[in-house]
């Protein structure tokens, strides 16, 4: 019986001090004005990782974290600018719940007055201090952005205009035509869409200049699960500074 308990005993302190169960990874009051931007990546990179690993623990999905978002409001601990893509689940693949991230979502994770306004909310009055423009491989917006002209397909035709100066800008750096760096034109484009950001709100540049919040980007390889994140605009001090 003695060795029975000393089992068990050992079983839930391996599931405490591992990856699986972990109060840091998953803290229950994780919210926008206790997470720093250095801690709300490693948030997600730590739930990423157990989505890869196939090891989720769907934190915050219980009626005691329904009932507490009713009752005191949202505080997401991030905003995430992603494309609308089926095989991106923001949720599943930073093995989050109700109330932790501020989802924006548009085909080619492009920005708009809409997708704007809705970045500005998630900052300034949910207080989230990490942004991220979260682009994929294999998206179909880019694909269509580099081999059709866009000029027929309805209201599609400005998003792909919108993604189109981070494909020419690859073509001329590769020397490759478009069909052939489409995954390499979905990295561009996430970096042009930041530039987009800086150049278009206010209100971001201002919340960047004063340190409430930083913007980044990342890549989620739907192949694998992995996102990788690739840090701030190399330019950000710049941007920042050309638009005051």
């Amino acid at each position: 019986m003695r060795k029975t308990y000393v089992s068990i005993f050992l079983f839930f302190t391996a599931l405490l001090t591992s990856g699986s169960i972990c109060a840091a990874d998953n803290p229950s009051h994780a919210t926008a004005d206790s997470v720093s931007p250095q801690e709300a990546i490693a948030l997600l990179k730590t739930g990423n990782a157990r989505f890869v690993s196939s090891q989720l623990v769907h934190p915050h999905k219980d009626r005691e974290r329904i009932l507490d978002t009713e009752t005191n409001g949202q505080h997401p601990f991030v905003t995430i600018l992603a494309c609308s893509d089926s095989r991106l689940p923001l949720d599943t693949i930073f093995d989050q719940g109700i109330g932790d991230i501020f989802a924006v979502r548009v085909a080619g994770n492009v920005n708009g007055p809409a997708q704007i306004g809705s970045l500005e909310y998630g900052v300034e009055h949910t207080g989230a201090k990490l942004l991220v423009v979260l682009g994929h491989t294999k998206c179909g917006a880019v694909t269509a952005a580099c081999t059709t002209s866009g000029e027929n397909d309805g209201n599609l035709s400005p998003l792909l205009r919108a993604i189109r100066p981070a494909v020419r800008k690859m073509e001329q750096e590769t020397g490759k035509s478009a069909k052939e760096i489409i995954d390499q034109c979905s990295k561009e484009n996430v970096f042009l869409q930041i530039e987009s950001i800086f150049k278009t709100s206010k209100i971001l540049r201002e919340e960047s200049r004063k340190g409430n919040v930083q913007i980044v980007g990342a890549m989620y390889d739907i192949h694998t699960g992995k996102v990788e994140f690739y840090g701030q605009h190399p330019q950000t001090a710049a941007l920042v500074k050309e638009t005051e």
